[in-house]
């Protein structure tokens, strides 16, 4: 009796685990798949263009810009805080948010800067 409530107990726990984990895991994807799910948080690889249309508003503490995915989707992203430091090196960047009202909502930006990863003297 014992090793059956031990395995239920232990049963609910992973099933409890599991789904906690699927909220909280994050997908790699385009600007399209996020518009058609909008609120839910993705990873989108992207770089950033039309770069004399952005703008830093700081009365909302928010920088506005464009990005175009590797489809070649461009959407306008609303991120809040200022430009990121070295985001105008940046190659690429993964912009983590969501899609709503028609642009996407950075969360947070990683960057990926080419002159990191050089050997000195190269």
């Amino acid at each position: 009796m014992r090793l059956l409530v031990g395995a239920v107990a232990v049963g609910l726990l992973l099933a409890f685990l599991v789904l906690r984990l699927g909220e909280e895991v994050t997908i790699y994807t385009d600007f399209r798949t996020a518009q058609t799910n909008p609120h839910r948080t993705y990873h989108v690889i992207a770089q950033w263009v039309q770069r004399e249309a952005s703008r830093y508003d700081p009365q909302e503490d928010a920088f506005w810009f464009w990005a175009q995915d590797s489809l070649g989707t461009i959407v306008r992203v609303r991120y809040p805080d200022p430009k990121p430091v070295n985001f105008e090196v940046a190659q690429k960047v993964v912009l983590i948010g969501h899609y709503a009202d028609s642009l996407f909502l950075a969360e947070k930006i990683l960057m990926k800067c080419p002159s990191k990863y050089k050997a000195e003297g190269r």
